[in-house]
């Protein structure tokens, strides 16, 4: 399984991740001593936060197959125990996108020390954006072909018409596919590592990104 990496929408980003890093900016005061206790940042950084919404860290792109199988029916049904029928497997590529839902971020998620040179940002779970699967029918390809049955009992089932009648199915499969092979965890310590190196970039001296369901405790 060949993993891709989406190019994210810096701007975006930068702006959002700045806005936090202006409100730290205010919490920190030069002249007074270096203080212990936190501030849960406010209602309005977790706003322009969920802005950055659906952040895709992870794109599997893989293969599954699909059998179809067409068989006589009504007055011809009998048909069936003499072998008539037309079947076919396919091979079934496509991509699978994970990531972070932020609209799913918290007040409660994001605060910074008094001094604010400490961040924490508890993330939701990693999810699979199943309604961004795509199929990539252009590198599908027919694997098995038996036709047993005349034409004028099963009709000819062209490719194209296949791909539209298993379209569900066919990216059911890959996600179930991509979960097994692990883009969950992946998705999840690639969003922990890259808010890490973000805020770090900012100037915040210690930063710690957990991502719920998955990182240490």
């Amino acid at each position: 399984m060949r993993t891709l990496k989406l190019i994210w929408n810096g701007f975006a980003i930068a702006a959002v991740l700045f806005l936090i890093w202006s409100v730290i900016q205010a919490f920190q005061n030069p002249s007074a001593p270096q203080a212990t206790s936190t501030t849960t940042v406010g209602p309005q950084i977790i706003e322009a936060v969920r802005r950055v919404n659906k952040q895709i860290f992870i794109e599997h792109y893989a293969g599954v197959e699909i059998r179809h199988l067409d068989a006589p029916g009504g007055w011809a049904t009998f048909l069936r125990n003499l072998g008539v029928r037309q079947e076919f497997l396919v091979l079934i590529r496509g991509r699978v996108p994970a990531g972070i839902d932020l609209s799913q971020l918290r007040p409660e998620d994001v605060w910074v020390s008094s001094d604010g040179r400490r961040v924490q940002i508890t993330l939701p779970p990693p999810q699979v954006f199943t309604d961004q699967v795509s199929l990539d029918l252009t590198n599908s390809r027919i694997i098995e072909n038996t036709d047993f049955c005349p034409g004028f009992i099963c009709p000819r089932t062209e490719l194209e018409q296949f791909f539209q009648s298993v379209d569900a199915e066919a990216k059911a499969a890959l996600v179930e596919a991509a979960i097994e092979s692990g883009i969950l965890s992946q998705a999840a310590r690639d969003a922990e590592t890259y808010y890490t190196q973000f805020l770090n970039s900012l100037g915040i001296a210690e930063v710690r990104v957990i991502v719920r369901g998955y990182s240490a405790p």
